[in-house]
């Protein structure tokens, strides 16, 4: 799992559209004219710079908001969260304000467990989401076995993130950079694995839930038991490539959160990129392997 090592780069506008969640006094650009809003959640040890690849990819009159949870990149002075509910807490009042329309939300690994619990206290409060994205995460009660990894010592901690991809090796040659790494990604393990579902009503909104094929922590067994969450429906997608698939096929993963937003809102796709990108399903590196 990997921490970001440097800040997004990209188009000169990317920071308007890719911002992380301020404190709830604080202001920060908005997209002119935007009529829906995206929230991307990050994976353990990940930051929202995560998601710089996706920024350009959704629709023009989109607000897309990647969240930097406490204790890293923007939020780096906060001391980080260590359950789900404490994220959710932090989260719900600091976005409510920013949700002045429709909205979804889509969340990778960690970023899955904040936004299925985020959206089921959004709704609670009368906003709820018209989509949800659940990607390379269990679902609660799925995940085999009780290791609290966020105990494991340091080396262990290291190889595990070789093992899952997603940081280059040469980032793994600095020893002060590892040991931020490793502290970033210790408090997320242990949002993962002290998990438990939290009471309550079940999502009323449509859900994609997204695997890489060869994913060995998010296993098509783990992950199908996602369709009992919501009273809606549910579609299952997977992609070639191990965790951190989505990364590796930025264009079709972009494309599929836009076609699958537009069948729940029923709005037009905007973007003549994502208009190609739907429907190029050609073969090669970022076709599906399954779809639903």
């Amino acid at each position: 799992m990997s921490v970001d090592a440097s800040a997004a780069a990209g188009p000169k506008d990317l920071r308007a559209r890719l911002a992380p969640v301020l404190p709830p006094d604080g202001t920060r650009p908005r997209r002119p004219r935007a009529g829906f809003t995206l929230v991307l959640l990050h994976h353990a040890g990940g930051s929202a710079a995560s998601f710089a690849p996706f920024a350009h990819r959704f629709p023009a009159d989109w607000d897309v908001l990647a969240v930097d949870l406490p204790g890293r990149m923007m939020a780096t002075g906060e001391r980080g969260c260590r359950s789900t509910g404490e994220a959710v807490d932090w989260l719900a009042p600091r976005l409510l304000p920013l949700l002045d329309g429709p909205y979804a939300v889509f969340g990778h690994s960690m970023g899955a467990l904040v936004a299925y619990e985020l959206s089921r206290r959004l709704s609670g409060q009368g906003a709820p989401p018209v989509w949800v994205g659940l990607s390379g995460a269990p679902a609660p009660g799925h995940r085999p076995g009780h290791d609290r990894r966020d105990l494991w010592p340091r080396e262990r901690l290291v190889g595990f993130m070789r093992e899952l991809g997603g940081t280059p090796e040469e980032v793994l040659a600095f020893p002060d950079v590892v040991d931020l790494m490793v502290r970033v990604l210790r408090g997320d393990l242990a949002v993962v694995d002290t998990y438990r579902e939290h009471p309550g009503p079940p999502l009323a909104c449509p859900v994609t839930v997204f695997t890489g094929a060869d994913d060995p922590v998010a296993t098509p067994a783990m992950t199908a038991p996602w369709s009992g969450r919501t009273t809606a429906a549910t579609t299952a997608c997977a992609w070639p490539g191990g965790h951190f698939y989505l990364f590796d096929h930025p264009d079709g993963v972009a494309a599929r959160i836009t076609r699958d937003v537009a069948g729940a809102t029923g709005r037009p796709v905007r973007s003549a990129g994502v208009e190609a990108a739907l429907s190029a399903r050609t073969a090669g590196a970022g076709r599906l392997l399954v779809a639903e």
